[in-house]
C-alpha cells in the first residue's frame, strides 16, 4: 500500500515539474487585441527581402493606421517619410528599391479615443542583387459608395522602378464582392483615368543660369539651346497641367508662377540672360520643391514634380545634400546634368524620379520629351473604378480589386463598404440625388444678385460616360467646375434678374437623356 501511494506522489510530481517546464517555454503571442501594433511581417530583422513588400502587422481597437517607411531610421516618425495616412486597412504595398538595403518601418494606430500608439520600428533588408521582375504595384486612396448604387474606388498602378502603368482598362481588372466575381456588363463596370475626373498637375521647370552656361567660349549657343528645349516642353503641356518657370545660380528665383498659359511661361524663359558664378543647388531644390502640396482624395487629385536642369555642381554650399533630400521626401523630382562637372551620383539621389547625364545641350530636347512622356503617364496611373452593386440592405460588403496575371501575385486592394441607402433608380438624369433624396431636386431657389447653388448633376442607367451640355439664360451665370465633363457647375442669378421662374435644358448627349431645371428667383 505504502508503495503504491509512493508512486502516485512520484507521478503527480512528475506531472506538476513538467507543467511548470512547458509554462516556462510558452511564448505568448503578441494579442490581436493590443492597441498597440505588433506581429509584423516581414518579421523584424529579415533578410535577402523583395523589392516589392506587402507589409502586414497585427493591432485591436483603432480605428485608422499611418505608416513610414524609409533607408533612414532617424527619419521614422518624421512626416517625410509618412507613406500612408489613416488607413483603415492594416496592410501597405511599399517598393524597396535598392538591393542590399536596410529598410524601417514603422506603424502608428490612430485609437478612437483620439490617442495614438505608435508600434516598435521595424526594418528588412532586400536581396543583394536582383533581376527586376516586371509587375504592378497597386495603392487604394479611397472607397466610397454614391447614389443610386454605385461603388467607387480611387487607386494607382505603378511599376517596381516607381513610374505609373497609364495603360489599362476595364478587362485588365478583376473584382470580387463578398468573394463573387463582379460581372462587368452586367454591373457597368467603369474604369477612367485623369482627363474625366480633378487631376492637377504641377511642374516646377528649375534651370541653370550660372555663367558656366552663359560664358562658355566653347559653347556659345548653350543658352539658347536651353530656352528652346524648356520652350519644347512648355508646347508639350498636356491637359489639366500648370508649369512654374525658375532660374538659379546664386538663388532661386521664380519667373512666371504656375498657369497653363503657353505664351506667358514662353517670355518667361525668353527672358532668361546671364546669371553669377555660383550655383546653389541645393538650394534650388528646397525652393523648387516647397512650391506645391501633393494631394489625394475624391475631389481633388494634385500630384507635382520638379524638372530641374544643371551642369555643375552645388558650389555656394548654403545648403547640404542632407538638407535637399530632405525638402524632397516623397516628391517627384527629375535631374538633368550636363558636362564633366556635375557629380551624377548626387543627381541620381535628388532625381527620385529619374536622373538624365548628357554630353551636349542638343541631346536636351530629347531629354525633356521623355520626362514630360512620364508625368503623363504617371498622372494616367491613377484610375478611377465604378460599378452598380447588386447589393441592398445595411450590411457590410467586402471588395477585392487585382490586376489579372500580374506577375506580384500579392498585390491587391481590399476594402469594404456599406450598402445601406442603396436602390434600383429610373434611367435618365438627376440633380443632387443622394441616398436621403433619390429623386433629387429640380427646383433651387436664387436670391438676385446673391449667393450660388452647387448642382451636381448625375446620369443613371447610362451606358457611356457622360458628358453634360447646360442651357443658359441671360439672367443667369452658371461656372463649370469639372470641364470637360461639366457634371458639376454653380448658378447664381445677377442682380438685374426678375423675379419669377427661369428654366433651362441639362443634356447627357452621350447617354441620349435630358432633363428640365427651373430656378426660383427672388428679389
Amino acid at each position: 500500500m505504502k508503495r503504491q501511494v509512493f508512486w502516485i506522489l512520484l507521478i503527480i510530481f512528475s506531472i506538476s515539474v513538467f507543467s511548470c517546464s512547458l509554462d516556462k517555454n510558452i511564448v505568448t503571442p503578441p494579442s490581436s487585441k493590443s492597441t498597440t501594433p505588433n506581429t509584423p511581417s516581414p518579421k523584424n530583422g529579415a533578410s535577402n527581402k523583395k523589392n516589392f513588400q506587402h507589409l502586414t502587422w497585427e493591432c485591436g481597437g483603432a480605428s485608422s493606421y499611418s505608416v513610414y517607411f524609409g533607408k533612414d531610421k532617424s527619419l521614422i516618425g518624421n512626416n517625410r517619410t509618412l507613406i500612408k495616412s489613416k488607413i483603415s486597412e492594416k496592410y501597405a504595398d511599399v517598393i524597396a528599391s535598392e538591393n542590399g538595403k536596410i529598410y524601417y518601418w514603422q506603424v502608428v494606430a490612430h485609437l478612437s479615443d483620439g490617442t495614438d500608439k505608435k508600434g516598435p520600428i521595424w526594418f528588412f533588408t532586400t536581396k543583394t542583387s536582383t533581376t527586376t521582375v516586371p509587375g504592378y504595384v497597386i495603392t487604394k486612396h479611397s472607397l466610397t459608395t454614391e447614389a443610386p448604387n454605385k461603388v467607387k474606388m480611387l487607386f494607382q498602378v505603378l511599376d517596381l522602378e516607381n513610374k505609373g502603368i497609364d495603360f489599362l482598362g476595364v478587362d485588365d481588372f478583376e473584382i470580387i464582392e463578398d468573394g463573387e466575381h463582379v460581372a462587368p456588363t452586367e454591373s457597368n463596370l467603369k474604369i477612367s483615368k485623369r482627363q474625366n475626373n480633378p487631376y492637377h498637375i504641377k511642374t516646377v521647370l528649375m534651370l541653370d543660369n550660372s555663367t558656366s552656361i552663359t560664358d562658355d567660349p566653347e559653347h556659345t549657343n548653350n543658352m539658347e539651346l536651353l530656352k528652346e528645349s524648356a520652350k519644347s516642353f512648355v508646347n508639350n503641356m498636356s491637359a489639366q497641367q500648370e508649369i512654374a518657370v525658375f532660374k538659379f545660380s546664386s538663388s532661386a528665383e521664380k519667373l512666371v508662377d504656375f498657369t497653363s498659359d503657353r505664351s506667358k511661361l514662353i517670355r518667361a524663359i525668353d527672358n532668361i540672360g546671364r546669371g553669377h558664378a555660383t550655383t546653389n543647388l541645393y538650394g534650388a531644390v528646397i525652393d523648387g520643391v516647397s512650391e506645391w502640396t501633393d494631394l489625394i482624395n475624391v475631389n481633388n487629385i494634385t500630384k507635382g514634380q520638379m524638372v530641374l536642369f544643371t551642369d555643375g555642381n552645388d558650389t555656394q554650399e548654403s545648403h547640404t545634400l542632407g538638407e535637399a533630400l530632405d525638402a524632397v521626401g516623397d516628391k517627384n523630382v527629375y535631374t538633368v546634368g550636363l558636362g564633366s562637372e556635375i557629380k551624377p551620383e548626387v543627381l541620381e539621389q535628388i532625381g527620385n524620379q529619374g536622373a538624365f547625364t548628357i554630353a551636349e545641350m542638343s541631346e536636351l530636347n530629347q531629354i525633356f520629351i521623355q520626362i514630360q512622356l512620364e508625368i503623363n503617364a504617371y498622372a494616367n496611373s491613377f484610375y478611377w473604378m465604378e460599378y452598380s452593386s447588386p447589393k441592398r440592405g445595411t450590411k457590410e460588403h467586402t471588395l477585392i480589386l487585382s490586376i489579372k496575371n500580374n506577375p506580384l501575385s500579392g498585390s491587391v486592394v481590399e476594402g469594404t463598404f456599406n450598402s445601406a441607402g442603396f436602390f434600383d433608380p429610373i434611367s435618365g438624369v438627376y440633380f443632387n440625388s443622394s441616398f436621403s433624396n433619390p429623386n433629387g431636386t429640380n427646383k433651387f431657389p436664387l436670391v438676385a444678385g446673391g449667393n450660388p447653388v452647387h448642382i451636381t448633376v448625375s446620369t443613371f442607367g447610362g451606358t457611356d460616360e457622360p458628358n453634360y451640355s447646360w442651357g443658359s439664360d441671360t439672367s443667369l451665370v452658371i461656372t463649370k467646375k469639372d470641364m470637360p465633363i461639366n457634371s458639376e457647375v454653380e448658378v447664381y442669378a445677377k442682380s438685374s434678374a426678375p423675379a419669377g421662374d427661369i428654366q433651362i435644358s441639362v443634356n447627357d448627349y452621350k447617354n441620349g437623356f435630358s432633363k428640365k431645371l427651373t430656378f426660383n428667383i427672388s428679389r
